[in-house]
């Protein structure tokens, strides 16, 4: 398995939450800290996290992790992508692969990032039954492509926008679809969450 860094979108305010999403416990552990600590028993190395809205309290929350904290200084007047970007410009300077991952995915699981990172693709996302999901992987040169992209439609149009076609994995978990962005996506995440638990 190639290596690879993981780049973690972490600059928003949480607006539709209502809380400030990375800091919410989900089964006894924030969201930001299950992000990292999944990315790392993966094996992705380095971690990057694009950070903007209290950002001094993750920096604590996660000091000690090895995470390297990149700034989105116009995180109240800009989109994702702006963050994808950002931190992409970091991440290509030390890593020939990069993951990225949305913060508000708790459920991000191990085998799945594993399985995305086996692929010697150069754009690799998993989907479930069709449906794409986190967290995508793409090489350092096409990154440097991506971050050129002005057009409308975010990372998703960004993604289409390349000169390679994008290898879409599938995997058996649906979570890998679902984000937390508000508190009825959050819920039924820890649903999901206490299902599997039951049954394993």
């Amino acid at each position: 398995m190639k290596p690879a860094g993981a780049l973690i979108l972490a600059a928003g305010m949480s607006t539709r939450m209502g809380q400030f999403k990375p800091l919410m416990e989900f089964n006894g552990e924030s969201m930001i800290r299950r992000v990292v600590r999944s990315l790392k028993e993966a094996g992705a190395s380095p971690i990057f996290m694009v950070v903007g809205y209290r950002a001094q309290e993750i920096r604590m929350h996660l000091a000690g992790e090895g995470v390297r904290f990149v700034e989105n200084p116009d995180y109240a007047s800009s989109q994702m992508f702006d963050s994808v970007k950002i931190g992409l410009e970091e991440a290509v300077r030390v890593c020939s692969r990069i993951l990225i991952t949305p913060v508000d995915a708790p459920l991000l699981s191990v085998p799945v990032i594993q399985r995305v990172m086996k692929e010697d693709a150069p754009l690799v996302r998993p989907s479930y039954k069709g449906r794409p999901g986190h967290p995508v992987l793409l090489s350092a040169a096409l990154a440097q492509v991506l971050c050129l992209y002005q057009g409308e439609g975010g990372l998703r149009q960004a993604m289409e926008s390349l000169p390679v076609a994008l290898a879409d994995i599938p995997v058996e978990d649906e979570t890998v679809y679902m984000d937390a962005d508000t508190p009825e996506e959050f819920e039924n995440l820890l649903k999901i969450a206490a299902e599997r638990e039951k049954n394993r």
